[in-house]
């Protein structure tokens, strides 16, 4: 043969086969560790959580929530805490041929202290709220997402739904809202 070449080519088992087949297993353990060490924390199996909202109208104590569940337990998300509305809610109007009414609210949500959370872990909720005025108004369904992070709940994710209705301390007028919000965090 004239190709210097040749030898790489004329065994079916010869040295060029060789180097490439070392070239491949080399590239494909390469590509898997980089799979693996970029893999994000967030791909962990989402847990479930409870929230039980308090709300106060004003003249009001502090909000407050508890929190329960799965997600508890494995220490992605405090027991305990507190809530300000940071975009207070919003309804759709109220019209006579109306019987149904959506809302809006956003709130932060604040550790207590334990759990080996701080003040400084907090997170923020957006609800969505459906209320059916032809059953007289006092308890609606929800929709909830986490939608941002501080501390120790930076990049943390979830969403649920739920329902909530009005109490009351004695006659009338109401004093706060109560919710109950059933989801995932992950």
């Amino acid at each position: 043969p004239t190709c210097s070449c040749a030898r790489w080519h004329s065994a079916p088992f010869g040295k060029g086969w060789i180097m490439g087949r070392r070239l491949f297993v080399f590239g494909a353990v390469a590509m898997l560790f980089s799979v693996l060490v970029a893999m994000p924390a967030s791909a962990a199996k989402p847990l479930d959580v409870e929230f039980e909202v308090t709300t106060y109208f004003a003249p009001a104590p502090t909000d407050t929530f508890a929190a329960s569940g799965p997600a508890v337990s494995a220490g992605l998300m405090c027991s305990e805490g507190t809530k300000e509305e940071v975009v207070p809610e919003k309804w759709s109007p109220l019209g006579p041929d109306k019987v149904t009414r959506n809302g809006q609210v956003i709130s932060r949500y604040a550790c207590s202290p334990g759990d080996g959370f701080g003040t400084d872990d907090t997170f923020v909720i957006k609800m969505q709220l459906h209320l059916d005025v032809s059953t007289g108004g006092s308890t609606w369904v929800l929709n909830w997402v986490l939608k941002d992070g501080t501390g120790a709940f930076e990049g943390l994710h979830g969403n649920g739904n739920g329902f909530g209705s009005i109490f009351f301390d004695g006659p009338p007028p109401p004093i706060g809202a109560a919710d109950a919000l059933v989801g995932q965090l992950h």
